[in-house]
């Protein structure tokens, strides 16, 4: 039975460190500050926060845009900029099955937006048939042919393996509780300073099936990217907040946006998790542990991810 099982690894439950779990010793030598920042950022005020949307027309857009009746006559209509503070500051009733979910059962216009411009052209939430027609071509490629994963040779801690990944890491959490299958330890300094592919590369651009937004990974100083900067830049682009338009589009339905509000809540332990809303590492819904990279199109390099495995 394949195991995610290590003398040092942290449980997902457990605290971030403790006595029986203190913070590697490469923490305080390279740090993790873009972590750090999108920790400290402002909460998502999407989800589970934000109210549900109004049923749709066949053209996929809120029925509150084909509203009919008469207006109210001005002096009877509410100034906007205080209309809208009153609507997110008032908490409406909820039904039974909302206060389960965390949805208002209150529609709120204006919603739904086209898909996003900054997600991959040939992502689809759905697998199988029903993501198929949807489905459109990659145009994207690495800068030079230099920085092609055709050309490079991965470390052997990121090498693909769905049975016993070599760096067991879970995706939802800080990048210093990860350990390296092969050491008995944990990592340190050096460990961490090893360039992730041979020969080095300052470039790497890494997609997943489940992520809609691909995720750069660039070379600290002008040099070549190591293992640190690898699981630094990879936690910091996971743990972004998602935006409105990320949410709430003409590709997602009830049931996909359900999917990501299932996954916010599985991953939040405690009252400051919840608060931050959805990220992005809820899109991996369920598939959060690390099983490596592997040679993926047009040069790019692909993140294999799986569910927990006891």
């Amino acid at each position: 039975m394949p195991t995610y099982a290590h003398p040092h690894y942290a449980s997902p439950q457990s605290q971030q460190f403790s006595p029986q779990y203190p913070p590697p010793p490469w923490y305080p030598h390279y740090g993790f500050p873009a972590y750090q920042q999108q920790q400290q950022s402002a909460p998502s005020p999407y989800v589970p926060h934000q109210q549900a949307p109004p049923e749709t027309h066949r053209q996929g857009r809120p029925a509150a845009f084909h509203r009919g009746g008469s207006r109210p006559p001005p002096e009877q209509r509410e100034a906007p900029h205080l209309r809208n503070r009153a609507t997110s500051l008032v908490r409406r009733p909820r039904s039974p099955r909302a206060q389960q979910t965390g949805w208002s059962s209150q529609p709120r216009p204006n919603m739904y937006n086209d898909r996003p411009s900054n997600w991959r052209r040939d992502f689809r939430f759905k697998s199988g048939l029903a993501g198929v027609f949807h489905m459109k071509s990659s145009q994207s490629h690495p800068p030079s042919d230099w920085a092609s994963s055709s050309k490079l040779m991965l470390h052997r801690h990121l090498q693909h393996d769905k049975v016993y990944p070599p760096t067991i890491y879970d995706l939802r959490r800080d990048p210093q509780t990860l350990v390296f299958r092969t050491l008995d330890r944990r990592p340190d300094q050096r460990d961490m300073a090893q360039t992730v592919t041979d020969p080095p590369t300052p470039y790497m651009r890494i997609y997943n099936s489940r992520l809609p937004w691909y995720i750069d990974i660039v070379a600290q100083d002008g040099g070549y990217i190591t293992l640190a900067d690898l699981f630094q830049q990879l936690s910091a682009a996971l743990q972004k907040p998602i935006q409105q338009s990320d949410y709430f589009n003409d590709d997602l339905d009830d049931h996909d946006r359900q999917a990501l509000n299932q996954a916010y809540v599985e991953r939040c332990r405690d009252e400051v998790e919840r608060l931050g809303g959805v990220r992005r590492v809820d899109f991996l819904r369920g598939k959060v542990f690390f099983e490596g990279l592997s040679r993926g199109k047009n040069g790019m390099w692909r993140l294999r991810t799986g569910m927990e495995k006891l």
